[in-house]
């Protein structure tokens, strides 16, 4: 069994395999599935992996990065521009996210505080706060919401870093075989000629203009490649 997170940057890719070949979780979820040997090969956030890799084997195949703007990694605020000393509400549900953040707002020279939240959307993050890190699902609606876009989180980081930000990667506790990674390369492949239904569905769901969902698509990858195999390497590095 294979678990993949449950948002939409996945659908693509979910879509090449069966019902009984997946389960579609959190990344948290996933993590503690892998764990306790209830899954295979999970997708876990890079973060959570880079904790836990004394425990996780990585797999070089299946991940979530965008080459460029992620547009689901977004800043959002009550303000039109970005203020120094600033308060930031965050989720629990970001801490990859938070971790290309804080080295974005690090570079910019902002000061800055984060506060954990238990909200996940723009509108109930920014109610205490002038700034939140919405990502996901969360992130592409507030597209159609009220709240100022100040930052692309995955494209800063890109642009100040020169890397493309990997957000989830896949994850076993044991060696996986070449022939399962060569047929996990193929799903990877083959998800490519399920984005435009992806973005039928997507772009209604979320109340936002279709050509966001097609350049949603057309900047997130899967494939594992030596930008990725950098990315990890560095935030590695960081994280001992």
């Amino acid at each position: 069994m294979i678990n993949i997170i449950n948002l939409s940057h996945s659908d693509p890719l979910a879509m090449t395999f069966s019902a009984e070949e997946i389960t579609r979780k959190s990344a948290k979820e996933n993590y503690f599935d892998v764990i306790n040997g209830k899954t295979e090969i999970g997708m876990v956030s890079l973060v959570t992996y880079l904790k836990n890799k004394d425990k996780l084997k990585l797999i070089k195949s299946m991940n979530i990065h965008t080459k460029a703007n992620s547009i689901s990694t977004i800043l959002v605020s009550k303000y039109k521009y970005l203020k120094d000393n600033i308060k930031i509400n965050v989720t629990s549900l970001t801490k990859t996210t938070e971790f290309y953040m804080e080295l974005v707002l690090q570079k910019m020279g902002i000061n800055y505080e984060i506060k954990e939240s238990e909200y996940t959307d723009s509108e109930n993050l920014l109610k205490d706060s002038d700034y939140a890190l919405v990502i996901g699902d969360d992130a592409i609606k507030a597209y159609s919401g009220t709240a100022n876009i100040i930052l692309d989180i995955g494209l800063e980081f890109s642009k100040l870093y020169e890397m493309e930000p990997v957000y989830a990667v896949s994850a076993s506790l044991n060696e996986i075989d070449e022939d399962k990674i060569k047929g996990l390369d193929q799903h990877i492949k083959d998800s490519k000629k399920y984005i435009h239904e992806a973005v039928e569905r997507n772009y209604l769901k979320f109340n936002v203009k279709k050509e966001l969902m097609e350049e949603y698509y057309r900047v997130m990858d899967y494939s594992f490649n030596d930008s990725v195999l950098k990315t990890i390497e560095f935030a590695d590095k960081l994280n001992e």
